[in-house]
C-alpha cells in the first residue's frame, strides 16, 4: 500500500469510528483507489456502508453531520448525496443492503453474467478492507474468490469477436484519428476483458487499466509499455502492433482454455487478418 492510500485508510478508520452509534449497519467497508493499493494525488476515499434495510434520507443526513461532512457537487449533480467532502478530502459514503450485495454475487457466480456493474461488485468485495463486519465480509470473500471457469469462457466468447481490425485499419489509413483513436481504445478494452477473465479477475473499471494489467500473471510480455505505446506511434505501425498482442493473447486463451468454443477463435483469428483494401489499382487491371 502506498503512502496516498495510507493515510486515507487512516481517515476512513476514524471515519468509521464516529458511525458506531448507527444502528443497522452490518459492515463497513473501503474500497476504491485505497483498497486495491491504487490512490494517487488525485484519488478520493470510498467507503461502503452495508446495512439490512437502505437507510431512510434523514439517516443518511444524519450521517452526514456526524461526519461533518459537506456535499462536493450542487443538487443537479448524479453524484450529489454520496460524494462529500471530510476534513478537506474527497471522500464517496455509499450506502449498500447485504442483500443487494449478495444478488450481484449471485448473479454473477451462478448466472455467469457478464454485465461490468455486477462484476465490479466482485471485484470490489474482492480487494476491500473491512473495517466492521468482518466475519460477513470474510464470507464473501471465501465466496468470491472461487471464479467459475463458465464466466471466463462467457467473457472470452463475448469480446473475442472484438478482436476485428477492420475498421482500425481503414481510420489510420484514412488520417481520421478521432475513429481511429475510439476504434483503437475499444480494442484495448476488449482486450482488457479477456484478460481479466484468462486471469479469473472481476472488473475494476477501466480507470485502472494499466495497473491491473501490471498485476495480472497470464498474458502478453511486457504488455502495459506495448499498449501506452500504441498511442505514440503512427497509425499503421501501432495497428500491426496491436494485431501481435491480440494474436499472442489469443494464443494463451486457446491454450489455457480448451472448452472454448472453436468457432470464438477462428472469427478473431479471422478478424486480426482484416487489412485496409486499396481497390481503386485493383479495378484499373480489369480489361
Amino acid at each position: 500500500m502506498n503512502d496516498h492510500s495510507r493515510w486515507r485508510l487512516e481517515l476512513a478508520h476514524d471515519i468509521n469510528a464516529r458511525l458506531l452509534h448507527f444502528a443497522g449497519i452490518r459492515a463497513v467497508v473501503v474500497g476504491g483507489s485505497v483498497a486495491r493499493g491504487f490512490s494517487d494525488a488525485l484519488s478520493d476515499l470510498e467507503i461502503l456502508l452495508f446495512w439490512d434495510d437502505a437507510p431512510r434520507a434523514d439517516v443518511r443526513r444524519e450521517i452526514a453531520t456526524e461526519l461533518r461532512a459537506k456535499f462536493r457537487y450542487p443538487e443537479a449533480d448524479p453524484g450529489y448525496e454520496s460524494a462529500f467532502l471530510i476534513r478537506g478530502v474527497p471522500v464517496d459514503i455509499w450506502h449498500l443492503t447485504v442483500a443487494g450485495e449478495e444478488a450481484a454475487m449471485a448473479v454473477v457466480l451462478r448466472e455467469h453474467s457478464i454485465d461490468l456493474d455486477a462484476s465490479n461488485v466482485l471485484d470490489t468485495v474482492r480487494a476491500g478492507i473491512p473495517l466492521r463486519g468482518h466475519d460477513l465480509v470474510r464470507g464473501w470473500k471465501d465466496r468470491v474468490r472461487a471464479y467459475p471457469d463458465e464466466l471466463a469462457i462467457c467473457f472470452l466468447q463475448a469480446y473475442l469477436p472484438h478482436f476485428h481490425l477492420r475498421q482500425l485499419n481503414l481510420a489510420a489509413r484514412r488520417d481520421n484519428p478521432t475513429a481511429y483513436y475510439h476504434t483503437l481504445s475499444d480494442i484495448q478494452c476488449s482486450l482488457f476483458l479477456i484478460l481479466l477473465a484468462m486471469n479469473r479477475s472481476y472488473f475494476p473499471t477501466y480507470k485502472w487499466m494499466y495497473q491491473t494489467l501490471d498485476r495480472l500473471p497470464v498474458g502478453p510480455p511486457q504488455l502495459v509499455p506495448r499498449l501506452r505505446q500504441m498511442f505514440h506511434e503512427p497509425p499503421p505501425q501501432a495497428a500491426a502492433q496491436l494485431r501481435d498482442v491480440l494474436a499472442e493473447t489469443l494464443e494463451i486463451a486457446e491454450a489455457r482454455f480448451p472448452d472454448l468454443d472453436p468457432k470464438h477463435a477462428v472469427w478473431a483469428r479471422y478478424g486480426l487478418e482484416q487489412v485496409a483494401r486499396v481497390y481503386e489499382a485493383a479495378m484499373r487491371d480489369v480489361t
